[in-house]
């Protein structure tokens, strides 16, 4: 890591600083709950990174990319393709994801999201419900298990009144409206949502409509235990697909779709549904807890190819995914020095999937057929130890096993048995101290060990030959973080600088034809600088700025000192709050820098750096028992022409995705109170 590049950055931060903010008041990250169940403490007294966000409450959120975007370490790209999930990255870890996201653990009140084999994605969760976002990174996030290079935990809102709410919002090519109500009794709590979206596209080809529907139960027995019920369900009749761009067809046109698109007409339909249950206790409910869920996935999608080779796996994908799982924690001991938690957790998810051909559009023959079972069981230690009055130790230590399981019914002389299995068998790590310093003052350091196994997904196909790719190990990662915090009235911030190896790191080998594989490679490096500050001038201005530096390399084989494709190494966020009258009308300029992103391993191609502005104002009105919210926002005011999202190592060469450009969106929420 140069200190020309960290400095630059820095710079050119501080001379953005009157374009900066953040609507959260210091005070409220005072306590976090790190860990969701496992633990509380002070954020400054933990060795943890942790963030907390709220979500955006000025609009109707049409992207999960706008929970993180003022979160340091995060890269949210925002694709502007429905047809494909939302690509996170933390630090690197996911950054090889070709879609949906890898390598990051995700759940919604301590009710998983990710399989067993590490995948993930956003599109069946209701935005407009959750009420903040808590990310974990570092060394501690490795006591998740598998797949946990960062943690992101989504919370419900709570309600606190009896209301009934009509909330609509509408863009340039988007709108969406949403019934929400509330019931609230002395023992219970029932919330409901239902939701639809439609898009005309940003692109030709990428229309789409999306229905989603959640009810939330919460219930308190006699005997004071609570039990939360939640079920979730998602219907995603159309989402079209334009398909990547060449980095030259977009630098001529970033509105075209390629032909392809349309030859085959790529799109995709989703299903998802999934009730889950949680059991605490009314009083320290983060003693102890019980969850479980259970829910299926359906999947129909058409690529842009034909997939007529019987040794491909088609043209058209049908997937029908059955999931469910259990997890449990107890705090053991807790004493005013001493703090110890045992947990564990089981989950599976089995694939039913099938591959046709792809007739421009309409299906053929069958390619694939077989089922791909994940299974996995966990146990974990943790403890939080206060040595001194200053100082905290804190730590644990985590056993995962993960069985991956294929079993191929197409089987003819061009595609022979792909069938077969395969365990690992892996333990992860963490310890962290904690100094306070003085009261608004504390360091810390980390260091921990973790471990990504390949996904079902990945294990798939080789880049030369048929069959699975069961070559393919679980890459390990060893991270060091130190840093400081700082936090009073008026202030909070946060500067740490870490460095993660990881051995057999999983990369993308190929990508073509809709046939995405794998490769360990030997050996990459990433050390970088994070810094996030917050300031509360006054009851009516809020600003803050988060800095990231990351610089990812392959240290050993044919690409040793290349950067890491699919990462940036800078970026910058500020944003700007200003209630200039009174609470209830607020106005906020933000802006979001990136440096540029290398689409492949050989660093041959990248899609070029951007700094792009927005703005957004909200009002309030209350009329006795009815509350009226109205909002209005431009994003990217410049109307700048920049790269949402890449496609790494494609090897047909369609690796840009577009961003959207000037967008301007209103929205009004009609609720009434009792």
């Amino acid at each position: 890591m140069t200190k020309a590049k960290v400095a630059s950055a820095i710079a050119l931060a501080l001379t953005q600083a009157a374009a900066c903010s953040f609507a959260l008041h210091a005070q409220e990250t005072e306590v976090i709950v790190i860990s969701g169940a496992q633990a509380k403490q002070s954020w400054l007294e933990s060795g943890a990174s942790v963030e907390l966000s709220k979500a955006p409450t000025n609009t109707m959120l049409f992207d999960s990319a706008k929970l993180f975007s003022h979160l340091s370490g995060i890269q949210a790209d925002s694709r502007a393709n429905f047809a494909q999930d939302t690509r996170i990255s933390i630090r690197g870890f996911g950054s090889r994801s070709a879609f949906g996201i890898r390598g990051l653990y995700l759940q919604q009140d301590d009710i998983a999201l990710t399989t067993p084999d590490g995948q993930s994605q956003l599109s069946s969760v209701l935005l407009d419900n959750i009420s903040h976002v808590e990310v974990v990174k570092g060394p501690l996030a490795f006591l998740y298990g598998n797949a946990s290079g960062g943690v992101i935990s989504l919370y419900s809102k709570i309600p606190q009144r009896n209301s009934v709410s009509l909330k609509s919002a509408l863009s340039d090519t988007n709108s969406q409206h949403q019934l929400h109500a509330n019931y609230l009794t002395d023992k219970q709590n029932v919330v409901f949502s239902v939701k639809h979206f439609e898009s005309d596209g940003y692109r030709p080809h990428s229309s789409a409509t999306k229905n989603q529907a959640q009810l939330l139960h919460t219930y308190q027995f006699d005997n004071y235990l609570i039990l939360t019920t939640r079920l979730d369900y998602a219907y995603d009749p159309k989402l079209k697909d334009p398909l990547g761009l060449s980095l030259e067809s977009w630098q001529q046109n970033d509105k075209q779709t390629d032909e392809l698109a349309s030859v085959f007409d790529t799109q995709k339909t989703t299903k998802n549904r999934q009730i889950s249950f949680k059991l605490t206790p009314e009083y320290e409910s983060d003693s102890w807890h019980i969850a479980t869920w259970t829910g299926d996935r359906e999947i129909n999608q058409r690529l842009g190819f034909s997939g007529q080779s019987l040794s491909s796996s088609g043209g058209e994908v049908v997937l029908s995914r059955q999931l469910s799982g259990l997890s449990t924690s107890y705090r053991l001991l807790d004493t005013n020095n001493l703090t110890l938690r045992l947990g564990a957790s089981a989950a599976t998810s089995s694939d039913e999937r099938l591959g046709f051909v792809n007739n421009n559009g309409k299906r053929g023959d069958l390619r694939r057929d077989q089922t791909d079972t994940a299974t996995n069981q966990d146990a974990y230690i943790r403890f939080n130890a206060k040595i001194t009055h200053q100082l905290q130790l804190e730590g644990g230590a985590r056993y995962s096993q993960l069985k991956l399981d294929i079993k191929d019914r197409f089987i003819n002389a061009q595609n022979p048995d792909d069938s077969g299995q395969k365990h690992f068998y892996n333990n992860a790590f963490a310890l962290a101290l904690n100094y306070r310093i003085n009261k608004p003052l504390s360091f810390f350091i980390s260091t921990g060990k973790g471990f990504e196994s390949p996904t079902l997904t990945e294990i798939a196909y080789k880049s030369a030959g048929d069959g699975v790719n069961f070559e393919l190990d679980a890459s390990t990662n060893t991270q060091w973080e130190s840093g400081f915090k700082w936090l009073d009235n008026k202030f909070q911030g946060s500067i740490n600088y870490f460095s993660v190896s990881t051995k057999n790191e999983v990369l993308v080998d190929s990508n073509t034809g809709g046939r995405t594989s794998y490769k360990n490679a030997g050996k990459t490096k990433r050390e970088g600088l994070e810094a996030n500050f917050t300031i509360t001038h006054n009851p009516y201005i809020k600003q803050s700025l988060n800095i990231s530096y990351l610089d990812a390399i392959f240290s050993d084989l044919a690409f040793a000192g290349n950067t890491l494709p699919g990462i940036a190494n800078e970026q910058v966020n500020w944003q700007l709050s200003i209630t200039p009258w009174q609470d209830n009308t607020e106005f906020m300029l933000s802006s979001h820098y990136r440096s540029h992103i290398y689409t492949n391993d050989d660093n041959q191609e990248k899609a070029p750096s951007s700094v792009v502005f927005s703005l957004s104002a909200q009002h309030q009105q209350s009329f006795q028992d009815i509350l009226l919210d109205m909002w209005l926002t431009i994003n990217n005011i410049t109307d700048k022409k920049y790269v949402g999202s890449v496609i790494v190592n494609q090897t047909n060469g369609r690796s840009i995705e577009p961003a959207f450009k000037r967008e301007l969106s209103v929205g009004i929420n009609l609720t009434y109170l009792w």
